[in-house]
């Protein structure tokens, strides 16, 4: 990722956490959540460009010394001037790319670590807030389980994962969508560690906005980038999520998630499309 380009996705992202200040309860616990995983990866950055910093300091240091020793040799040798000016010709040029490098690498330092002290000193003052249990939610020590639920959950345990979540996806291709939310949080529930768990919030996300309920979807993807951040639905979920926030008129939230999705997954297939569908929000 280039300078520009990186400056460009952290200032994006510092308005995008300030979006979330107003929220409350799980949505102001994901919110804050989300906020340090991406301040983690802003300080990683950060420690590279403080590398190149450093690299490129030595070597614009090697570059005056080389400009001193010929400075030296042509005040020392007339007779070897003409050899001289071939090598003069081309370290100032050297000297003041390098130097004007550092210059613009500097300049993105110093600008990184106050997006990055800014973010952190938004992050403490977000408080997230556990989520209360639901009146009456707590089931009394030792009470039994009704009938109708013992009878629900011993059937869903006996369904292997790929035909439950196979019996899910497939009431999502014919439109069945609140079966298909249904079937999806059940296999969650029974396979939370499967490797297809990741999909199934993923899908939980696309019945929702399919449905026009984009603050669900947004919510279902948050929660797939909360619990599977290395999942290979990611990229898929941010897209989505931007795509949601701007259906909800939300122009800078979505303008801020889709260009955190370019940042982060540049290759991607993702990617291309966000950057598509930042030119239609920019245009509008």
């Amino acid at each position: 990722m280039t300078g520009k380009k990186l400056l460009l996705a952290l200032s994006l992202l510092l308005f995008f956490c300030l979006a979330f200040l107003s929220a409350d309860g799980d949505q102001s616990k994901k919110a804050y959540e989300l906020m340090y995983q991406d301040i983690q990866a802003m300080k990683v950055q950060l420690q590279e460009l403080s590398s190149i910093v450093k690299k490129n300091s030595a070597d614009l240091q090697d570059l005056k010394d080389q400009v001193k020793l010929i400075g030296e040799l042509v005040r020392r040798s007339q007779s070897d001037q003409s050899d001289l000016k071939d090598q003069l010709k081309t370290l100032p040029l050297q000297y003041q790319q390098l130097n004007s490098k550092l210059e613009e690498i500097q300049l993105q330092t110093a600008t990184l670590q106050d997006i990055l002290q800014t973010l952190q000193n938004i992050a403490s003052q977000i408080k997230p807030q556990e989520k209360a249990p639901a009146k009456g939610g707590k089931t009394p020590s030792g009470k039994k389980e009704q009938p109708a639920e013992a009878q629900q959950k011993s059937a869903v345990i006996t369904i292997p994962a790929q035909e439950m979540y196979n019996d899910a996806y497939g009431d999502y291709l014919k439109g069945n969508y609140d079966l298909a939310i249904d079937g999806f949080r059940l296999f969650l529930q029974q396979y939370a560690t499967s490797p297809l768990a990741d999909n199934a919030l993923y899908w939980i996300g696309e019945c929702y906005y399919s449905q026009g309920k984009y603050e669900e979807a947004i919510e279902a993807f948050n929660d797939l980038l909360l619990s599977y951040p290395a999942g290979d639905k990611v990229p898929a979920a941010y897209l989505k999520k931007g795509m949601s926030q701007a259906q909800l008129s939300k122009k800078d939230e979505a303008l801020a998630t889709l260009r955190l999705l370019i940042s982060k997954y540049p290759s991607s297939e993702e990617a291309r499309l966000a950057q598509q569908k930042i030119n239609e929000l920019v245009g509008k």
